[in-house]
């Protein structure tokens, strides 16, 4: 997916999860959204089917709101990457590259003066870091700090939405979310940029020093309170020697660097012609040639990410329920029953329920019942399906909830689904038909449930999982599967 529209997907994903009354995005807008979407897939199959779907969706609905809300339309503009940066920073190093001219005073160039020696340094320091990166995975952890500083300069404007409102939550969301997914396609777009900078501000720095050279003659000389000529000479041996070795131009004996050495006004220092070409090579070797291909490295690698950006697959439930929606992707639900043996009718009527929840082509799966005590086997057996929507435990109110065996299976399924990338939706039913029928007639019976459904809920609750009292017996298809929807699919869960 490209990174258009990855944006609008997630965009369109923030509004549909706080606008549920569909004060921004009507219910009309959403099914005609659908119909284009389908429109726009038909004809394809499997991945490239679903990509277009989700594209063509978030898209048609996108543009529905960026026309009525003028918050919306700031929001979406703002999270753009700003293009200027690109091609200001570059210009501007290359401007500081060349009035970067203190490596010298008095027609005077220091052999060891900041800017070219300091503009060497730092580079190696720069390649240093990035090897120890590729080698430790340290950059996935810790980024550099200017590279991040361009990073949030690139999300500048995502806060353009109206404050106390359903768009200032949706745009919550929507900045989060997408700060996290464009995250790597910024930090290469950021080291493209500066990459690319410090080429250019080398370039700079040798363009600059030969200008002034063609109508000003430099001499090259040396001073330093702690180095003598030796030092000074193994240092430029060392810097310069490659540069000396490809262009011919000999680097002098420690003899000659002495007489180099500035004792006084007009003192010492030799013609910088010489000097002048051996820093050029060797910044373009060091400094430029380098930079400019980790900056083409980096922007084919920010070519690549905006062109096929990562988004959440069918892992993701608001995804799969989008694909439901295309009649590519039926749902899925899979019910393990624990310590309770239901009857075929009431299976029939949860099968219903789910299948109204899920789409007619629904598949509903009913699992071999767990014998009480038998969790431990289950959990070293049963493997989490990624494909299944819901993965329901069912129990039965007449057993008393206990930690150690219905809290233990709920919390094996936990840990099988976190593992599996944490794509389906868990819940536990607890049947309340076998409770009733033994109790019938009795006075404070539904108070009598009540107590014994908050028993379930704390036993339930360190799995993360928040159990629904139903009578199977009674309750009618369709309420049945309002009341599943509405426990199994809460806000804070759509928001993964």
């Amino acid at each position: 997916m490209r990174e258009v529209e990855a944006r609008d997907l997630e965009l369109v994903r923030a509004v549909e999860l706080e606008d549920r009354e569909g004060a921004l995005l009507t219910r009309e807008d959403r099914e005609q959204a659908l119909v284009h979407a389908r429109g726009e897939a038909a004809g394809l199959k499997g991945s490239k089917a679903q990509n277009r779907f989700l594209a063509a969706r978030a898209g048609f609905a996108a543009t529905r709101l960026t026309t009525r809300h003028p918050g919306i339309e700031r929001l979406l503009r703002g999270s753009r990457w700003p293009t200027w940066i690109g091609w200001v920073v570059p210009l501007l190093a290359l401007a500081a590259g060349v009035l970067a001219n203190e490596f010298g005073t008095d027609k005077r160039m220091d052999l060891l003066a900041v800017p070219l020696l300091g503009t060497i340094g730092w580079n190696l320091l720069v390649y240093l870091w990035i090897v120890l990166s590729l080698v430790t995975g340290l950059q996935a952890r810790a980024a550099d700090p200017l590279l991040r500083g361009l990073s949030r300069l690139g999300s500048l404007g995502t806060r353009g939405a109206e404050q106390g409102s359903t768009i200032q939550r949706a745009a919550a969301v929507f900045s989060a979310r997408w700060a996290a997914a464009s995250a790597p396609l910024a930090m290469a777009r950021s080291s493209r940029t500066l990459h690319l900078g410090a080429a250019l501000f080398a370039i700079g720095l040798i363009g600059g020093i030969y200008a002034r050279a063609l109508v000003t003659e430099y001499r090259a000389g040396w001073e330093s309170t702690f180095l003598g000529p030796e030092t000074v000479h193994w240092l430029l041996a060392t810097i310069l020697g490659p540069a000396s070795t490809l262009s011919g131009v000999a680097l002098p004996p420690v003899d000659e660097i002495a007489a180099m050495r500035w004792t006084g006004p007009d003192t010492g220092g030799v013609n910088a012609g010489p000097w002048f070409h051996l820093y050029a090579v060797t910044l373009t070797g060091l400094v430029i040639v380098p930079r400019l291909l980790l900056s083409l490295w980096q922007g084919v690698r920010a070519l690549r990410l905006s062109r096929n950006f990562p988004v959440a697959g069918k892992e993701d439930f608001y995804i799969r329920r989008l694909l439901r929606e295309s009649g590519s992707s039926p749902g899925r639900a899979r019910v393990t029953p624990y310590a309770y043996r239901p009857g075929e009718e009431t299976k029939r009527r949860l099968a219903s329920a789910l299948r109204t929840v899920l789409g007619e082509r629904a598949e509903v799966h009913f699992d071999e019942p767990v014998d009480y005590g038998g969790e431990d086997l289950w959990a070293e057996t049963h493997t989490a399906d990624p494909d299944d929507d819901y993965h329901l435990l069912l129990y039965t109110l007449s057993a008393t909830p206990e930690a150690e065996n219905h809290g233990a299976i709920a919390a094996a399924l936990a840990q099988a689904n976190e593992r599996r990338g944490g794509g389906t939706m868990l819940g536990a039913l607890i049947d309340e038909s076998p409770y009733r029928a033994h109790f019938a007639g009795q006075a404070g019976l539904d108070e009598r449930i009540a107590t014994r459904l908050e028993g379930w809920r704390s036993t339930l609750a360190p799995a993360g999982i928040n159990p629904l009292g139903v009578d199977l017996s009674h309750v009618g298809d369709d309420a049945l599967a309002q009341r599943i929807e509405a426990n199994l699919i809460p806000d804070a869960e759509l928001a993964r």
